[in-house]
């Protein structure tokens, strides 16, 4: 019973969130311009800031694992791998190969990872988890851009790739955070408190702003293809890496991270760069719909498994 109180703790949460965000759209509270706006300032600031806290408020070793660290790259490879062959076997035109293969492996780590490792471990350091995301997500997105590049017959231009990642907000809030750290240099205790209340509003802002890009995309054209993409995205990738997690002896966060890494329905930015690389923008739309609704239930068993189990 408490395993499932625990799930349901924390899931439903991050959902009403959602559902607010959906609401308040369907109440004409937001447009496109001040979505657009809203998710430049979750992605640009807020996130950044959480992530800045967390590394300066942590050690070293608990930020980096390098084990851990191969064990989720590996991971990493062999989903984005798997979703490259997927598209290309099971995409018959070439502006949905891409859009598949990203819709496995993109997942939206940031907006529904992090809330859902801070909601499981509330008065411990998530340090673990946003730096694996600080590396994860700039590799899912490299890889994104040069599939549907490459299936768009558009030049990969690997230079603006590089700059492009390093002028990640996310990415340099992780250097920055590093460097303070290592250097052994204290901020002021006014500018820590500011940077921890912004950071603090990443969590419930993101999530409205998630609910709130939410279409209700017809499906049933690509149906055969969702459910790769859902069958993949949210069951066989975070099963098998959990599995493997275990005999590898991981548990706590350690486990919960690779739980939203490889168990995150697929990230919404995926839609918006599909249509910007010739891809099939609906099929990339309803593959974020589909996933985001399956994950209510998915991650809510992952957590009641895993607890039952001992392992979160």
């Amino acid at each position: 019973m408490d395993s499932f109180v625990t799930a349901l703790n924390v899931v439903l949460p991050l959902l009403m969130l959602v559902v607010v965000g959906y609401l308040l759209k369907m109440k004409h509270f937001f447009n496109e311009t001040t979505l657009k706006q809203m998710n430049k300032l979750v992605f640009s600031l807020l996130i950044p800031c959480s992530l800045f806290k967390s590394i300066v408020n942590s050690s070293i070793e608990e930020a980096v694992s390098p084990d851990y660290m191969l064990f989720c790259l590996l991971g990493v490879a062999a989903m984005i791998l798997s979703g490259i062959l997927l598209g290309e076997k099971l995409c018959e035109r070439q502006d949905q190969k891409g859009v598949m293969a990203q819709a496995i492996f993109r997942g939206n780590t940031v907006l529904f990872g992090i809330p859902v490792v801070s909601m499981l471990y509330p008065n411990e350091s998530i340090v673990l988890t946003t730096s694996m995301i600080a590396i994860v997500v700039p590799i899912f997105n490299i890889c994104a851009v040069v599939s549907l590049q490459m299936h768009a017959g558009m030049k990969t231009d690997v230079k603006s790739l590089i700059v492009s990642v390093l002028k990640n907000p996310m990415v340099i809030a992780t250097l920055l955070g590093f460097a303070i750290k290592l250097s052994g240099l204290t901020l002021p205790s006014f500018v820590m408190k500011t940077i921890t209340e912004i950071g603090s509003a990443a969590n419930p802002i993101g999530l409205i702003v998630l609910g709130a890009t939410f279409e209700l995309p017809a499906i049933s054209q690509n149906i055969q293809k969702l459910c790769v993409i859902t069958g993949m995205r949210m069951i066989v990738s975070p099963l098998v890496m959990m599995f493997l997690a275990v005999m590898l002896g991981y548990h706590g966060i350690h486990m919960a991270t690779v739980m939203v890494i490889f168990g995150a329905p697929t990230a919404v930015s995926s839609f918006a760069t599909a249509v910007q690389m010739k891809g099939d923008g609906a099929l990339a739309s309803q593959a974020v719909m589909m996933t985001t609704a399956v994950s209510a239930v998915t991650i809510f068993t992952w957590i009641f498994m895993l607890s039952e189990m001992h392992l979160l």
